[in-house]
């Protein structure tokens, strides 16, 4: 698979040296008017030229045309040369490509009109790589378009029935009877809603908006199953996915998009200011999905990557911070060493603000007799076991407000395999001070839980895991990121 990883804008306008993270799923790009969102979504457009001839549900290719997605500004863009690079894995999962691009201005001779020339990697060849790119022209509503006919498209019965579902799923239309109609305009191709009482010319701005969406979901579901072993992945480009949307609609229609993308393994890439869609999407942020957001700072834009939503808030609504008492939460970990890797898998969250930690001595006994009482005094309390105590779990009901540390070891275990397994030349050695494998292991050997503990609390080595155990926790999350995520959404959801 082809997957794009990150967008470095060497200069392009009013944007200089800034980057751009693409999630492996979805990427959202946010931030205020006239700071460039839409070209990002133009710049990946002139990345991609599908050659193949497959066509997608509406009888389109899978490219865009250059035209349709920058115009620029004789004043302004005509006596500059632009360059971007876009980062990307291809196929094999541990190569990482590059592809620069560079657009200037030819002057108009007697054999080419005035024009940009774009140039990848000094005239070389563009990505061949399948997108779909839906820009504003998607979003001019249907009873303002002067022509507007049918068109026959070959939909397979089973699309038929996943764009019905589809529309169901968001709108929440339970009796109606929903058949895609395929329609073209001045503007663009769909396929409209068309039920026993309506049909596209009833179609809403949300609806006919919602349509276009899914037909791109399903072009890519045909195509790779056209594919097989040969698809390689796609991108859909989503310019102002929120507009025409009430929020409940967004929040449905990102669930879908992210479910889509797994199972197909493409990327959908979307600009919006929606509040809704990024208070959604925040807890989410990580390798799956990543969010930017886009900001003036003296007249240059500065890309803000996975910012907290209150910032975003705050920025969108150009409000200042008011100042407030936050009553945190408390959770009750069995010891010092539970809550030392608890508050540093919670360090680069929004947890930290309303999460207070507490620790032991408790056996997990004790503390799944707490999490048990109907006590009032643990009413409020929620509670974190290690996770060797799954185990007792199996055959009955986890206490409520209980959730477990990642793995099923104690934490001094799971650190002990971990670092005994790290390279000899591994970062988190320090061959300046011999603090090696060797000496880190020195007297402990047997793999046993009595050794594990002792080995985590020696004096020697607890000196160098650092301050709060802050580097032997950092460098198990940086293999382990997946396992962090799962943890926080554990919190997240008992909370």
């Amino acid at each position: 698979m082809t997957k794009l990883n990150t967008l470095d804008i060497i200069n392009f306008r009013h944007i200089e040296n800034q980057t751009v993270e693409f999630g492996k799923y979805l990427t959202v790009i946010t931030g205020l008017n006239g700071t460039g969102k839409s070209s990002i979504l133009g710049w990946i457009a002139q990345l991609c030229d599908y050659k193949s001839k497959d066509i997608t549900i509406l009888d389109t290719f899978f490219k865009e045309d250059y035209k349709n997605v920058f115009k620029f500004c004789p004043s302004n863009d005509y006596d500059k040369e632009y360059e971007v690079r876009f980062n990307y894995i291809s196929e094999n999962s541990f190569i990482e490509e590059s592809k620069q691009i560079a657009t200037r201005y030819v002057e108009k001779t007697e054999k080419s009109p005035e024009r940009y020339r774009t140039d990848f990697d000094g005239r070389g060849k563009a990505l061949d790589h399948p997108i779909i790119y839906m820009g504003l022209k998607r979003l001019i509503p249907l009873a303002t378009e002067n022509k507007i006919t049918t068109f026959k498209s070959t939909i397979p019965s089973k699309y038929s029935i996943t764009y019905s579902n589809l529309i169901r799923e968001i709108f929440v239309l339970v009796n109606d009877k929903i058949n895609p109609e395929a329609i073209k305009s001045t503007n663009k191709k769909l396929l409209a809603i068309q039920t026993d009482t309506y049909g596209h010319l009833g179609n809403s701005a949300g609806q006919d908006n919602i349509s276009q969406i899914i037909s791109a979901l399903i072009s890519f579901e045909m195509l790779k199953e056209k594919k097989g072993a040969n698809f390689k992945g796609g991108i859909i480009l989503i310019d102002e996915l929120d507009s025409t949307l009430y929020a409940a609609s967004q929040c449905k229609l990102i669930d879908i998009l992210f479910r889509f993308a797994r199972k197909l393994e493409i990327q959908i890439i979307f600009t919006t200011h929606s509040i809704e869609i990024l208070e959604y999407l925040s807890p989410k942020s990580g390798n799956e999905t990543q969010i930017n957001y886009f900001n003036l700072v003296d007249g240059k834009v500065k890309n803000t990557i996975n910012p907290s939503i209150e910032y975003v808030k705050r920025k969108i609504k150009n409000e200042v911070a008011q100042s407030q008492n936050i009553e945190k939460i408390n959770f009750i970990c069995e010891d010092e060493v539970a809550q030392y890797f608890t508050k540093n898998l919670i360090n680069n969250s929004e947890l930290k603000k309303i999460i207070n930690v507490e620790k032991g001595p408790f056996p997990d006994g004790t503390i799944i007799t707490m999490a048990e009482s109907n006590h009032s005094i643990f009413k409020n309390v929620y509670f974190i076991l290690d996770g060797d105590v799954k185990e007792k779990f199996k055959n009955r009901k986890v206490p409520p407000r209980t959730i477990f540390l990642p793995s099923n070891s104690r934490p001094e275990t799971i650190l002990y395999r971990f670092i005994l397994n790290l390279s000899d030349e591994d970062e988190f050695w320090d061959d300046e001070k011999n603090f090696t494998k060797s000496t880190c292991f020195n007297n402990y050997t047997n793999d046993g839980k009595g050794t594990h503990k002792s080995w985590f609390v020696d004096a020697t080595n607890k000196k160098n895991f650092g301050v709060g155990y802050s580097k032997i926790l950092n460098r198990w999350k940086k293999d382990n990121s997946s396992e962090v995520e799962d943890f926080l959404n554990s919190i997240r959801k008992i909370m």
